[in-house]
């Protein structure tokens, strides 16, 4: 089960065969904000969360890019049990969310 990154699209991803399993994130400079991940149903607690996640922080650490981890199930659950991931964090909740007037 190979985990995939799209950068056009921020986002890694793995094909569960009809289905995929992905981590979206947000990008602006050396800082990438890991938003949300998602996987489908009949796959959870298998594991594949946990593969993108090492995916996506190994190649961070690759690229030499911090991380905010504003997705709970990655700060609370995941960063955790792969303490070795912690010196790439960086704190915060969705950094690069703006109010749009009159919305908020």
């Amino acid at each position: 089960m190979p985990v995939e990154h799209d950068p056009l699209h921020q986002r890694f991803f793995t094909r569960l065969g009809a289905y995929e399993a992905c981590l979206m994130y947000a990008r602006r400079g050396p800082i990438l904000d890991f938003y949300h991940i998602y996987t489908p149903v009949p796959f959870r607690n298998r594991g594949v969360s946990g593969r993108i996640l090492v995916a996506a922080f190994d190649y961070a650490r690759g690229a030499g890019l911090r991380v905010v981890p504003s997705c709970p199930y990655i700060a609370t659950e995941f960063l955790p049990r792969f303490p070795q991931y912690q010196d790439l964090v960086d704190a915060g909740e969705f950094p690069f969310a703006s109010v749009t007037p009159g919305l908020g």
